[in-house]
C-alpha cells in the first residue's frame, strides 16, 4: 500500500509541476542563445576566410602581372583574345616592374600580334604586314594587364569595361 502523506498535494504538484517545466524552458533558451552564437561565429569566420582566400586567388602572381597580357580582339571583354607572355619573361619574379615599362611591354606585344594579321597572337601570320588600332591598356582585377583596340580615352575605356586605368 502506498503512504498518502509522501505524496504532494494537488497544489504542491502544480507548483512542482510550474518549477520544472520553467527550469526546462530556460534551459532551452540557453542552449538556443549558445547555439545562436556558435552559429554566428562559425557564420563569421567562414566569410572572414573565403573573403581573404578569394582576395589570395584573385591577385596573379608578380611574374604573371610582369609579365603576360591579355590582347583583345575588340574594346569588350567577351570578345576573343588570348594571353601572351613577354620573352624573355620570368614568371616567377618577385619585384614588380614599373608600370610604364608594363604598359609599354603590353602594346607592343599585342600590336605585334595585329601586325601579323591576328590581333592578338603573332602565331597566325600570314607572312603580310597588317595595320595596327589605336591600343588602349586597362588593368584586370587580378594586376594583369589587358590590350584593347580602341579610340576612346583611356580612362573612359577602363570605366565602361569595369577596369581600371594600369597603376602599381
Amino acid at each position: 500500500m502506498t503512504d498518502r502523506s509522501l505524496l504532494p498535494d494537488d497544489s504542491r504538484f502544480e507548483e512542482l509541476k510550474g518549477r520544472l517545466l520553467d527550469t526546462i524552458a530556460a534551459d532551452d533558451r540557453r542552449r538556443t542563445r549558445r547555439h545562436r552564437l556558435a552559429a554566428i561565429g562559425i557564420a563569421g569566420a567562414l566569410v572572414a576566410g573565403t573573403t581573404a582566400g578569394g582576395i589570395a586567388i584573385a591577385r596573379a602572381s608578380q611574374g604573371q602581372i610582369n609579365y603576360l597580357v591579355d590582347c583583345y580582339d575588340a574594346a569588350d571583354l567577351g570578345s576573343r583574345h588570348g594571353t601572351s607572355v613577354y620573352l624573355p619573361g620570368d614568371l616567377d619574379e618577385k619585384t614588380p616592374t614599373p608600370i610604364d615599362e608594363r604598359v609599354a611591354l603590353a602594346e607592343e606585344q599585342c600590336a605585334a600580334g595585329w601586325r601579323a594579321g591576328d590581333g592578338r597572337s603573332a602565331s597566325m601570320s600570314d607572312g603580310k604586314v597588317h595595320p595596327v588600332p589605336h591600343l588602349e591598356t586597362c588593368q584586370l582585377p587580378d594586376g594583369r594587364l589587358a590590350v584593347f583596340p580602341s579610340e576612346v580615352a583611356l580612362a573612359e575605356l577602363c570605366a565602361k569595361l569595369g577596369l581600371s586605368v594600369p597603376r602599381e
